[in-house]
């Protein structure tokens, strides 16, 4: 919804978005930590085994760790119920997410046997379900790295080989020492990491800067709540030292992928390192040489990391080395970077789609189409997700219908969804839907068709609003023959400042007078406090004409009226308070009329 001032040229365009922060809030990092099974989860289910591709170039960049020849006596496997001593490599994929280094790796490699877990279900059954799945060459498990023991399904110091490939970006950077000491627990002495992730400088990153996705430094969340956190050589390097690795290689690759056709350049940037835990004599060492590096300044980018292929670098004396390329999207296909690593939304500048959603309010169902409000941090148009103001607001419309009955209402920035609307549909003459973003009101239209056959959508009419556009604002008037509006809805809608004043002037002009014998016209917010305090809410509408008959707060509190007017029981004017406190926390509700 946006909102212009014909009083003031200087006031402009008010965009009623929230203002962009240096960092998201503490509820959504919070919610992204806790739900980050969830998300995933749900990125398989929509994706299954479609969205990577296989990773091939495992064998040219790796190739020599997959192999048995410096495995001495290998190790014994259990394999389709017998002992075997055939020198056999074990490896363990971390994050194997639809398979894409599992099956690639067994289909190379005759001899190896792989363990792959992820914490997401829904990956793990994917892999299960693949044609190349058997418990002879892969052993498929639930496990959230950060929290689960990988000790609980393989035996200590077992395996050769661990392949971590944009696996670690996913975990909060406070969570990833844990991870290193349960990856180290099955990892043999001389056993090697494989680490290929995201680097300082990517695209990727660099397109979320612009954007409200960032968590903490170089950590940053996806429009579909999963998150990426961008590597830099430093930082990576001290993760693994500080639990006894030694890095064997570090290489940051930049690839320049050219879209020909749009004539656009994009920078890929990742970062591949090999790290070893060395035996319990070299151990020591290790130990010294990652206090020396702590402690230095390490000019040039120098560190303790050797190379194994320093012929790739610029020079052969620098083990940590970048590599630039550009290549056309099909040219790079055929490179060792997959165009799917990184997730192409985040290359090409994809939208997120509306997906399904049924809400219930009370005895009604609404059947829309909507973006989850993860996407708030990607989206600018808040109005393409559901907000529990909004459903809280519908609940009290369902079932106090005495406001509805009857009456010309009119919603405020009422989203993609407009569920207030549609609730008041069912007993009012008229209603109004408005929002001032043209893409929200176009997939509003999508929306109240699908409810046409279970509510009044012949009486919905849907029209673009900028509050304090005198021009909208008229045109919207004659809608009702000029008298104006009997109830005027509004859900979330002060939460920008600059907006609100906007708002109760174009209420004042769009609501009725008071008519001797005519029920009396009302204005009816629900809101959660952010952005905005409630003095300065009530100042704006006190300062267009409005006087407040009820305030309500799901918590219990409310604040004493400074000028010490009345403030009757909003519970005492509405059913269902209660159950809306129970379910819906910190909101408030706030009924106004015209003064006098």
């Amino acid at each position: 919804m946006a909102a212009t001032s014909n009083t003031a040229k200087e006031v402009g365009r008010v965009q009623i978005y929230p203002e962009k922060t240096p960092e998201i809030s503490n509820f959504w990092r919070e919610k992204y930590e806790k739900d980050a099974r969830k998300y995933w989860d749900i990125f398989y289910k929509r994706n299954e085994n479609r969205f990577f591709k296989d990773r091939h170039y495992l064998d040219k960049e790796w190739g020599q760790y997959f192999t048995s020849k410096d495995t001495g006596a290998g190790s014994v496997v259990v394999d389709a119920g017998f002992l075997s001593d055939e020198p056999r490599r074990k490896v363990l994929e971390v994050g194997c997410g639809a398979g894409n280094t599992v099956f690639p790796l067994i289909a190379q490699y005759p001899d190896l046997f792989v363990y792959a877990c992820d914490f997401s279900p829904r990956a793990v059954d994917v892999v299960k379900a693949h044609e190349d799945y058997s418990e002879s060459r892969v052993k498929a498990f639930i496990c959230d790295a950060t929290s689960d023991s990988l000790l609980e399904t393989i035996p200590p110091a077992s395996v050769d080989v661990i392949t971590l490939v944009f696996m670690l970006s996913a975990v909060g950077p406070e969570k990833m020492p844990a991870v290193v000491r349960n990856l180290k627990s099955v990892l043999k002495r001389g056993g090697h990491i494989l680490f290929r992730d995201y680097a300082v400088g990517d695209l990727a990153q660099e397109r979320f800067m612009t954007k409200d996705q960032k968590i903490s430094d170089n950590f940053y969340v996806r429009g579909d709540g999963t998150r990426a956190y961008y590597f830099s050589e430093d930082g990576l390097e001290k993760l693994f030292a500080e639990e006894g690795f030694e890095c064997k290689q570090m290489v940051v690759h930049n690839r320049q992928l050219e879209n020909r056709a749009r004539k656009i350049k994009m920078d890929r940037r990742w970062i591949q390192c090999v790290f070893r835990l060395p035996s319990v004599e070299q151990q020591e060492a290790v130990i010294h040489v990652a206090e020396d590096f702590h402690e230095s300044s390490k000019p040039n980018g120098a560190g303790p990391c050797e190379t194994h292929q320093s012929a790739c670098c610029r020079k052969e004396e620098n083990p940590r080395c970048e590599l630039e390329q550009t290549f056309s999207e099909l040219e790079l296909e055929e490179q060792v970077v997959d165009l799917s690593e990184g997730y192409g939304a985040e290359l090409f500048g994809g939208a997120p789609s509306p997906e399904p959603l049924e809400v219930v309010v009370g005895d009604y169902k609404v059947n829309a189409m909507c973006l989850s409000n993860e996407n708030q941090h990607t989206f600018a148009a808040t109005g393409f997700m559901l907000w529990d103001s909004a459903l809280a607001l519908a609940k009290v419309l369902a079932k106090n219908t005495f406001l509805t009955q009857g009456q010309t209402v009119l919603e405020l920035g009422c989203g993609s969804i407009g569920l207030c609307s549609l609730i008041a549909s069912v007993t009012a003459e008229k209603v109004v839907a408005t929002d001032g973003d043209s893409g929200t009101l176009d997939l509003l239209r999508q929306n109240l068709e699908l409810n046409r056959e279970s509510f009044g959508v012949k009486k919905i009419m849907q029209r673009k609003l900028q509050w304090g556009n005198m021009e909208e604002i008229s045109a919207l008037k004659a809608v009702t023959a000029n008298r104006g509006f009997d109830l005027i809805i509004g859900s979330d809608v002060t939460y920008v400042k600059a907006a609100v004043p906007l708002l109760f002037e174009t209420a004042k002009f769009l609501l009725r007078e008071s008519g001797v014998g005519m029920p009396e016209p009302q204005l009816l917010l629900c809101h959660r406090i952010r952005g905005v305090a409630e003095s300065d809410i009530l100042a704006s509408a006190a300062a267009n004409g409005f006087c407040m008959k009820g305030l309500w707060t799901s918590d219990g509190i409310v604040v004493d009226d400074k000028e010490g007017k009345k403030r009757s029981d909003i519970n005492l004017l509405f059913e269902g308070l209660e159950d809306i406190g129970i379910n819906h926390n910190s909101l408030q509700l706030l009924l106004l009329t015209r003064l006098g």
